[in-house]
Formats: structure tokens, C-alpha cells, sequence
């Protein structure tokens, strides 16, 4: 079910916790701060496993006593810490300290309870853990640990990211050791026909025998002098026509060494333009181009990304890589994408995209018979040429040009595929294996970026949406009420408020269960959902079986219209599994301003127009004056009753149960009936529904069967020969209280429990079975009658009926009222009383009214009958004079 409003508290909270503009340094401290905050312990632990010592842990941030403490460095060995590094989350709800008495890091803060979740890379490696430690046992362990797991992801994605710049600094470290040591040369030189070399690195007297500081000293050695003279002119061309083009050079040409020898090398470098987008100078490297040339162009490409991506995150990260992506490996188009829709036809959408150096829209494609889809099942897809024939039709126009294909998956770091990292070229590939190392290393920062947003995108989920329904959550909509109806009063216009209850929910909850249930919801919730919206509308779950709907700038008939519709999506039955569900809809509607000036005014309309909407054959109503009136009059009626409930108003009346074979009185129905001074009789189909909405049956019944009782006492004093049974309604809300049978035992305290007959309806004892059969076995064993009321018309379980310990079915008055002219009726009685005969059990008939109907239900082998044929319900005083003899 939807989180509570604390839960959805707490999550907004650990949201702003875990903002992106975070500083990184802060990053621990704070996280650690804020989960000390929102769950309200006294102790937050954030750490990091020591990778050069796995029995290590050290502290990231670390929160005890309402600060931040200096970060430590603890064994693991006998701490409950050891336990969650091994991938396990652990809960000790008391006594950690007991259990762990070796680790000094508890003992010196003093706690009972503890709850560590761990943070695990993407690639399984545990890196650390969170843990929250408290002086008490833990107030919400279960809200804890979705919190825990959640700030794990994201602490495990930041660590990732920050090992991830450590690891790009390390490298650019390294590589600069490395351009050091390896056979070639970095420079600098001024674009001139000289070439004079302001900036070589140490290479250089490898490369060419010539020092570094020869080669820079005074105006600087002129470059194109240690160039072959054959190649002077054609790579001065070159390097001229690639900077007028603003882009960079690759030549191949010779260098003569000081020694007078000749060696072939690869130059790759660039132009700098100064503040007027003039050229400044040429820089690059020069290498022997026979040697580690794939190492070059990776560490090239490294270089790229690390001093170009500049976003921490957020879409202009994805644009930033995509477009630098194709920049570092000189392909045509760069596509990030991620998976928005898993279905039977599960379609991509893309992060970013760039085409030929320029950004383009977001858009979505179907994935099945895609390259995209090879790389989604086995990691990687390479296709040398003629790619533009595999790609979607619609992608033709853009992307009919590419021949060459290159695709990693971005995996999360439980391994689960978030998306695809993609290059496209316009000509066939020749050296597939540089791309796809270059793109592992883009990828990794692009997975650890989605992991995060998708954590986010949860924590937005877990707050503001319904989790059965996927719709807006109740806290979602009452902040947008708030800000529809404040733009309604500065802007004078209107606004409606829908309410709508699934009538009959509870008993289908209660019947099939609460999975049943969740599932009849989230069906009704995609009915609501597909209905067409006539502008700006908002659907929301509030809780249970209650939605929600907001419409801005309607009329009256508008919403009457809009509640026709939401009525007509639930026409065709619900199917979950092989059931087929019939739902009704009450809907109440209320208009800003005409029902109310403020949110609680519509709401409270809103709703009082759905509850009168429950009595209307069409199911709506829009809120007016008169059905204020009515519901004051309702309520009225209510105040009055339950005056009369519990200052003797109500009386009791008798209906006899006769044997159908022998004619003789076998029972009586105990029937509750109220006479008001102002009203007169008072139908019980008035008061009865008033009691169970307002919870009064339990009282009611509990007063039944006690004035029931003494008036059978009263008989036996009276000298009355036989005692009848009496036969008294028991309801749902009476079977749900765990003490019902000790209510019995004392209610009809100096009664003969075979007196005392017990009916219980199907819709009743179905809410919670196991409870009823406990209760009624018990009832049951001490001698009370117990019978199944209105059999036939709710959903009962011949496997449960079997261990209710009935005695007796009541055949409900629908079926024995026509029965004479529908067959269907008549085969319903039949398979009933021949069903009760098979297991023992006696059979009533209710609502007989014809010495016809009674002779058939005595042929078909019923037992017992009652109804207008025989006698009226009458008082206690008719009952016994008609009915009873004396001694």
C-alpha cells in the first residue's frame, strides 16, 4: 500500500539530502547529518572499506551525539560492520553490544540497536556501508532500511564517481610521467613558416637526439629545419588547410635526428586560438608510429573527456559527453540512450544525441531488430559496414548515411541494463578495438550518472506517486490543489473537485485478499487513466478505494460530463487473473467558488455528495444547497438514533420459524425495531445502514442479544413450557472484535445456549475466516445454534463453509420470493437445501408469503420456514400469547 505521510516526509527530506549541488568534500558529512535527522538516531556510520587492507574500515562521515566527529579508521573483525560488507543487511533490534562484545567502537557509544545496509560497486565489489546505531530500539526499522538502501545507492554512486576523478587525476599523472618516458614529443610551436618551438617535452632527445633546451632556448629551434625536406611543403599545406578548417592535423612525415638519420613518426595536434580567434600556436606530439599507437590514441582520448566534460550531472553531462564522445574518436554521431518503456515491445529513448557536431532532439525508437538490441542481450555490438541497413525506418532521414557502429550496454551496479552508449561513422571501421576501449571508459562515468538519476527519479516516485496505481499520491494532490486554488482567486476563475469510492471494495479485500485487492486497484487505476482529458485534469489516488480528480476552469455541466465518464470506463468488468470483477463508482463533485471558497470546503462537499451518491441510481452528484439540507437532515436521524440505542428507545420484535413438516413453532428471528415520536416507525433500512456506517453495530448487536436473552428469561420465569431458539443477527463488525465470544457468554449469562441461535452473513464472516471459525468452533462447542444468513448472495467458500461449524442455511427471501416462476431461482433453492443435506446442516427459508411456496420448499426437503404466510414480526407480549403455552 501507499506510504504513509510520514514515510513520504521522510523521503522528500532524504531527496533534499542527497541534492546534486552538494559540495564533494561535504558530500559524507552531511548525508550522514541528514539520516541522523529524518530517522532520528542517535548515530550515523558512512565508511569505506581500506582497499589496501579489507579488514579496515574508515570513516566518511561520521555523526554521534548531535555533531559531526572526526573521521577514524576501526577493525571490521567481531563488529556487526563485518556482517554487512559481506553483502548482508543487518538489523539487531536490542542488545548489539551483548552480541558483539569484542567491538570497542559500540561499547564507547552506547547503543542498543543497530542497522547497517552495505554500499556495493557496479561490479559486485563491496565499498563501504551505512549504519544507523540508537541508545533505544529503533522506532521504524523497515522505513530505516528503504532509506538505507536508497542513501547506500547514492553514496555508492558518489564514491564511484569520486574514485572515478581520482583515478582521471592519477591518470593525467601518469601520463604525463608517461609522455616523459615515452619515445616521442609533446610541443609548442608558433604557426610560422619556421616553426619555432617555444614548449618540447623530454622525448624530444629520444625522438631526435636533440635536448630540450636546445630545442627551446632563445626564440626557439626552428621546427620545419629538423622536418625532411621532401615533406616540409606537403605537411605545411596540410597543417594550414586543417587550421583554416578549425580542426586538428594528423600527418605522417620524417624527422632527421641530430645523429643525421631519418625516422617515419606520427604527428597529431591542433591549433590555439587566442581571445580574437586568431592562431596563437600549434601544439601536439610527435611519436614513432610504430610503437604503442593504440596506447596514444586512448590516452589521447582520455584527455579529451577529462579536460571537456565539465557538468557533475544532469542532462548537459549527457549532452557534454555525447558531444565529446564523437569528438575524441572522430565519428560522425554520438547517441546516449536508455530504456523508457519495458514491454512486449520495449522501446529506447534517447539522453542525448549528436549528429555531425550538433545536438538534435530527444527521441524514442523501437529496440527489437536494432543493433541496439545486440548490445542491450550480449554488452557490446560491432558492425564494421553498411549499419544505416539495421537501423529503424524512421531513423533513415538522419541517420542513412552511417556505416560503422560501435555499442557498449550501462549496466547499474547490480548489473542490470540502464541503457546504450553509441557511436555511429560515416565511413567503414577499421579499428574497432580502440573505439569500443575509448567508449568503456565514457561508459562507466554515463552508468554511474544514470544510476543516480534513477535514484532520484525512485525517491520522487516514493513521495509524490501511489505505488499500486502509479497515479498521483494524496500529498501530491493536495499541493496542487493548494496551487490551482490559489491561481483561481488571483485569476477569478473556476475549478472542480471530483471524489470517487469503489463501492464494494472492502469486500472484495476482505474475501480474496489484500493482493487481490492492490490488483483490482491498480486495474481501476488504468481505467481512470485512459479516460480522455478535456485539458488540464489531475487523477490521483488519496488512499483505499478513494481517487481523486482535479479539473480546472470547468462548468457545472462539465463535471457532470466529466463524472459520466469516469463511470463508463468501469462499465466492462475488471479482470485480475482468471476473476472478472463488476465495479461500481460513487463520485462527488463540488465547483470553486459556487460549493466552496477554500480546499476543506470542497473536499467536505465533494465528499458529502459522494456519500449521497451511493443512493442514486446513477452514482454521481454534484454538490448543491438542498443535499446540504439533506445530509444536516441525515445526520439528524443519525443523532437521534443513537439516542434511542442507548436510552432504551428501541424494541425488539419476534418472527416465527415453522417446521415444514410437522407445522409446529421450531424458532423465532429476534428483529430490531425503532418508533421515533417525531418520525414514527422508522424503517430499519434507514437506521441499520446508519449503525454500520457510523461503527455502531457492535453496540447495537451487543443490545440485541442481551434484550433477547432476558426476555427468554423473563418466559422461563413466566412458566412457559418450551423455550424457542431465537435466532439473532450477528454483524461483520461484531465477528471482527477478538472478544465477541466472551460478549456472547455474557449477554445471555443464566440462558440455555441452546436457545440461542447465532446468524452470521456470508459478506461477514468473510473479512477475516480464520478469526470467524476460531470464534464460532468456540461458540459452537458450548451449544449455541449458529446459521449462515441470506446463503446464496455474497462470496462464500464452500471450503470455508465446511469449517464454520453451521448448522442451519438461511435461503435469502430473493430466491424463495420468484422461485415458483424462474427456473433459475428454483434450481438456486434446490442445490442449496440438497448442498445443506449433504452436509448435515438444517435449511430456513426466509420471506415465505404463499402456502404454494411453502409446499414446494417442504417437497424439496427444506427444513424450516418463515414470512408473512405464517405471521408478521410482532412484540413479545403477541409472540408468547400466540405462540407459547404455559406449564
Amino acid at each position: 500500500m501507499a506510504p504513509s505521510l510520514a514515510s513520504e516526509h521522510v523521503f522528500r527530506e532524504l531527496a533534499d539530502g542527497l541534492a546534486l549541488d552538494m559540495p564533494e568534500d561535504r558530500f559524507f558529512a552531511k548525508l550522514a547529518g541528514k539520516l541522523s535527522r529524518i530517522l532520528e538516531v542517535d548515530h550515523v556510520v558512512i565508511a569505506c572499506v581500506d582497499p589496501s587492507d579489507k579488514q579496515i574500515a574508515r570513516t566518511l562521515g561520521l555523526w554521534s551525539g548531535g555533531e559531526l566527529r572526526d573521521n577514524i579508521s576501526y577493525p571490521l573483525a567481531g563488529s556487526p560492520c563485518e556482517r554487512v560488507t559481506q553483502h548482508e543487511p543487518c538489523h539487531f533490534a536490542q542488545g548489539v553490544c551483548t552480541t558483539f562484545p569484542d567491538d570497542l567502537l559500540l561499547a564507547d557509544l552506547g547503543v542498543e540497536s543497530y542497522l547497517g545496509m552495505p554500499i556495493i560497486a557496479r561490479d559486485g565489489e563491496t565499498l563501504g556501508l551505512i549504519a544507523i546505531l540508537d541508545a533505544t530500539p529503533l522506532r521504524s526499522p523497515e522505513l530505516g532500511r528503504e532509506v538505507l538502501r536508497i542513501a547506500a545507492m547514492r553514496a555508492g554512486a558518489e564514491l564511484t564517481r569520486q574514485r572515478f576523478i581520482a583515478d582521471i587525476q592519477e591518470n593525467e599523472r601518469r601520463l604525463n610521467t608517461l609522455m616523459n618516458q615515452l619515445p616521442g614529443m609533446a610541443y609548442q610551436r608558433l604557426h610560422d613558416r619556421e616553426g619555432s618551438l617555444t614548449f618540447v617535452s623530454q622525448g624530444a632527445e629520444a625522438l631526435i637526439g636533440h635536448d630540450e633546451t636546445h630545442l627551446t632556448a632563445g626564440a626557439g629551434y626552428p621546427f620545419m629545419e629538423l622536418v625532411h625536406p621532401e615533406d616540409r611543403k606537403r605537411i605545411q599545406h596540410q597543417i594550414v588547410a586543417d587550421v583554416k578548417k578549425q580542426r586538428p592535423y594528423h600527418l605522417n612525415y620524417r624527422l632527421c635526428t641530430s645523429g643525421g638519420k631519418v625516422r617515419w613518426v606520427t604527428d597529431q595536434g591542433q591549433a590555439v586560438l587566442d581571445a580574437a580567434s586568431r592562431v596563437a600556436w600549434l601544439e601536439g606530439f610527435i611519436f614513432d608510429n610504430t610503437r604503442d599507437y593504440e596506447s596514444q590514441r586512448i590516452q589521447q582520448a582520455v584527455m579529451q573527456i577529462a579536460s571537456s566534460v565539465t557538468a557533475r550531472g544532469g542532462e548537459r553531462f549527457f549532452d557534454q559527453l555525447a558531444i565529446h564522445l564523437t569528438r575524441a574518436l572522430d565519428a560522425d554521431s554520438g547517441i546516449i540512450a536508455t530504456v523508457a518503456d519495458k514491454t512486449a515491445e520495449t522501446r529506447m529513448m534517447t539522453k542525448a544525441a549528436v549528429i555531425h557536431d550538433e545536438k538534435i532532439d530527444n527521441f524514442s525508437y523501437t529496440l527489437e531488430g536494432t543493433p541496439c538490441s545486440e548490445v542491450m542481450e550480449k554488452g557490446t555490438c560491432v558492425v564494421l559496414d553498411k549499419v544505416a541497413a539495421a537501423l529503424p525506418f524512421k531513423a533513415d532521414a538522419m541517420l542513412g548515411w552511417a556505416r560503422g557502429y560501435v555499442g557498449l550496454r550501462l549496466d547499474s551496479s547490480n548489473g542490470d541494463a540502464l541503457g546504450v552508449l553509441m557511436v555511429m561513422f560515416r565511413d567503414p571501421i577499421e579499428d574497432p578495438d580502440f573505439i569500443t576501449t575509448v567508449l568503456s571508459i565514457f561508459a562507466s562515468n554515463a552508468a554511474a550518472e544514470l544510476e543516480r538519476q534513477i535514484s532520484d527519479d525512485r525517491i520522487n516516485r516514493l513521495a509524490f506517486s501511489d505505488p499500486e496505481t502509479g497515479l498521483a499520491n494524496r500529498a501530491f494532490f493536495m499541493a496542487r490543489v493548494g496551487d490551482v486554488l490559489q491561481k483561481a482567486q488571483s485569476e477569478d476563475r473556476a475549478f472542480g473537485l471530483l471524489l470517487m469510492d469503489l463501492r464494494r471494495f472492502k469486500e472484495i479485500n476482505d474475501t480474496f485478499g489484500h493482493s487481490v485487492g492492490d490488483q483490482v486497484l491498480a486495474a481501476a487505476g488504468s481505467r481512470f487513466h485512459s479516460v480522455p482529458l478535456t485539458g488540464c485534469e489531475l487523477l490521483a489516488r488519496l488512499g483505499g478505494d478513494e481517487f481523486a480528480v482535479l479539473v480546472e476552469s470547468p462548468t457545472g455541466s462539465v463535471l457532470i460530463d466529466r463524472m459520466r465518464h469516469y463511470q463508463q470506463c468501469l462499465e466492462a468488468p475488471v479482470q485480475v487473473g482468471e476473476r472478472f470483477f463488476n465495479l461500481d463508482l460513487s463520485i462527488g463533485g463540488a465547483l470553486y467558488p459556487e460549493h466552496g471558497m477554500t480546499s476543506g470546503e470542497l473536499f467536505q462537499h465533494a465528499s458529502l455528495a459522494a456519500h449521497h451518491a451511493k443512493q442514486q441510481v446513477s452514482g454521481y452528484c454534484l454538490y448543491d444547497d438542498q443535499l446540504g439540507q439533506a445530509i444536516i437532515r441525515r445526520q439528524q436521524l443519525l443523532d437521534d438514533f443513537t439516542r434511542a440505542l442507548r436510552n432504551g428507545g428501541l424494541m425488539l420484535q419476534y418472527q416465527p420459524q415453522i417446521d415444514l413438516k410437522t407445522g409446529a413453532l421450531s424458532g423465532a428471528e429476534v428483529l430490531c425495531r425503532w418508533f421515533d415520536s417525531e418520525r414514527g416507525w422508522v424503517s430499519p433500512g434507514e437506521f441499520i445502514p446508519l449503525a454500520e456506517e457510523r461503527g455502531l453495530m457492535k453496540e447495537l448487536g451487543g443490545w440485541v442479544l442481551k434484550s433477547a436473552s432476558q426476555q427468554l428469561r423473563e418466559w422461563q420465569r413466566s412458566g412457559m413450557a418450551a423455550m424457542p431458539r431465537l435466532s439473532v443477527n450477528v454483524s461483520a463488525q461484531q465477528l471482527e472484535d477478538i472478544h465477541f465470544g466472551e460478549e456472547v457468554e455474557r449477554h445471555t449469562d443464566g440462558v440455555c445456549p441452546a436457545n440461542i441461535g447465532l446468524e452470521l452473513t456470508e459478506s461477514g464472516f468473510m473479512h477475516d475466516p480464520e478469526q470467524v471459525i476460531t470464534l464460532m468452533q468456540a461458540l459452537k462447542a458450548q451449544g449455541f445454534g449458529l446459521a449462515i444468513d441470506d446463503f446464496g448472495t455474497g462470496y462464500s467458500s464452500l471450503a470455508y463453509l465446511k469449517r464454520f461449524a453451521a448448522d442451519t442455511l438461511k435461503i435469502d427471501i430473493s430466491f424463495v420470493r420468484d422461485m415458483l416462476s424462474s427456473s433459475h431461482d428454483y434450481t438456486i433453492v434446490t442445490t442449496i437445501i440438497a448442498m445443506a443435506r449433504s452436509m448435515g446442516m438444517k435449511t430456513v427459508a426466509e420471506g415465505v408469503e404463499t402456502a404454494a411456496q411453502a409446499k414446494a420448499l417442504a417437497e424439496l426437503g427444506c427444513d424450516q420456514a418463515q414470512g408473512f404466510y405464517y405471521a408478521r414480526p410482532m412484540s413479545a407480549e403477541e409472540f408468547a400469547s400466540h405462540w407459547l403455552c404455559h406449564q
